[in-house]
């Protein structure tokens, strides 16, 4: 009788020890997976938000061949990310349109979570006041004939008045090769205009 209670009481510990583990598990899960998205996001997407109208905005980098491992195994060529805007002038409808892609490259839109978003045209089928929110997705599919330029994309997102076609916004958005491939003629510059 004396021998069980000493073998219950020598796995108490171990108890304790596995219910205090159970946290720190739970928690370095999360964390080490936002450490992998933070390192190697650079290389497979992007998550950004502006408002407008502005005059200039923070451009969006990528690097094409830095992505994830499971980035490479998948989806080697397809970049992409989506844009958060928010509208601070006054009731306004939209037009996106990207600007500046080379020959050889696709760009896919999508939006399932901005009513009214017309795929085709890149408008906004309703008004936007003050405050109104829109988020739109962009796959860029990078064919062989850009994967070993040092620049693949130097583009951007404009995002215009569809009315009076006035800029309310330009992102530059640029692709960079991290493979260290050869120079040869860059994907082109484009700026706003």
């Amino acid at each position: 009788m004396n021998t069980r209670v000493l073998m219950n009481r020598g796995a108490q510990p171990n108890r304790i020890v596995r219910y205090a583990l159970l946290p720190l598990l739970g928690l370095s899960i999360p964390v080490a997976l936002g450490s992998y998205h933070r390192n190697v996001s650079v290389g497979e997407s992007y998550h950004q938000f502006y408002t407008f109208p502005k005059s200039g905005a923070r451009p969006v980098v990528l690097q094409y061949g830095s992505g994830g491992i499971l980035h490479r195994w998948i989806s080697p060529h397809a970049m992409g990310g989506t844009l958060g805007l928010t509208n601070e002038g006054g009731p306004v409808k939209v037009r996106m349109e990207l600007v500046g892609i080379p020959e050889g490259m696709e760009i896919r839109w999508e939006n399932g979570h901005t009513r009214d978003f017309n795929l085709q045209t890149g408008t906004i089928e309703r008004i936007l006041n003050p405050g109104d929110a829109i988020a739109v997705h962009h796959t860029f599919y990078i064919r062989e004939s850009l994967r070993r330029k040092p620049v693949i994309y130097s583009g951007g997102l404009k995002v215009l008045d569809d009315v009076t076609g006035e800029s309310l916004l330009f992102i530059p958005i640029r692709i960079t090769n991290a493979g260290g491939s050869k120079p040869d003629a860059a994907g082109g510059e484009c700026h706003e205009g």
